[in-house]
């Protein structure tokens, strides 16, 4: 099996790499493929002739996309487009993440994989557009939303810390941290988000939307509680409202990505104290 890995210099994409050890893989960056090029996408695809092509490239800057609306629907959404129409050409399997932003975060008790998407940010519609593109230009094609990912931080372009590093930082500098106490999802451990790729591949699941983020649930406030219990760190976190923090973008309430589809993905205070343990 050949597979082509975009995005391949970030966070989840070094993972995919690693899950994937033993297949062909072609591992891409902006340097190999400028996804926002149709044509260029076209003309590489077709030369490569890969069997499956995941896309782990995005622009993930919530608020900033309140501001470069143009350059996340570019790269969020049309650029799904581009990939997903030369995948059918090259009669290769499509799969492309996405997010929980793509919902309101109305429904206390979760989203499902079919619901109907409301977002609320001009990210959330970005991404929603992504999977627009994808479905419209390809039938056979997983997308797989997940939220608030962690792990290893990627050495691409554009990546950046997760909530996790970021609050261990902080915590170099603080005893006391203030932290959002609202916002209910659940984290997704980068390794474990990859080996759910593989796994969906190669027992050939029906083409669709798939959920795959972490189980349980959490608020940014429990998310850093957590965090700094396992590290056993004397850090005072003080939870707040969102109003504290002013941001750009709008963003869900709740946003529980419930999985009906496949086994349940590990619990996220587990796949939590694997990352902090490396």
């Amino acid at each position: 099996m050949k597979i082509l890995i975009l995005g391949v210099k970030g966070m989840l994409g070094q993972e995919l790499k690693h899950a994937f050890l033993g297949a062909e893989v072609l591992a891409w960056d902006f340097e190999e493929l400028d996804i926002t090029n149709e044509i260029e996408v076209k003309e590489k695809i077709r030369e490569q002739k890969p069997d499956v092509v995941i896309n782990a490239a995005a622009y993930n800057n919530v608020d900033k996309a309140e501001i470069e609306k143009n350059k996340a629907v570019l790269l969020n959404g049309y650029a799904l487009g581009y990939i997903a129409k030369a995948c059918k050409e090259a009669g290769a399997i499509f799969i492309h993440y996405s997010t929980d932003y793509v919902f309101d975060g109305k429904r206390k008790e979760g989203y499902k994989e079919m619901d109907i998407p409301k977002p609320v940010s001009a990210y959330g519609a970005s991404k929603l557009l992504g999977e627009i593109e994808t479905a419209k230009n390809t039938d056979k094609y997983y997308i797989i939303r997940l939220s608030r990912l962690f792990g290893k931080t990627g050495d691409g372009i554009s990546v950046k810390k997760s909530f996790v590093d970021t609050m261990l930082d902080l915590a170099k500098s603080k005893n006391e941290i203030e932290v959002i106490d609202e916002e209910l999802s659940s984290p997704t451990y980068a390794p474990d988000l990859a080996e759910r790729t593989k796994y969906i591949v190669e027992s050939k699941q029906p083409f669709g939307i798939y959920h795959s983020a972490g189980s349980g649930a959490c608020t940014w406030y429990e998310f850093a509680s957590e965090i700094f219990k396992q590290k056993g760190a004397d850090i005072k976190v003080v939870p707040v409202s969102g109003d504290k923090f002013p941001r750009n973008a709008l963003r869900p309430k709740y946003s529980v990505l419930l999985n009906t589809k496949l086994p349940p993905m590990r619990d996220w205070k587990e796949v939590l104290s694997n990352y902090l343990a490396t």
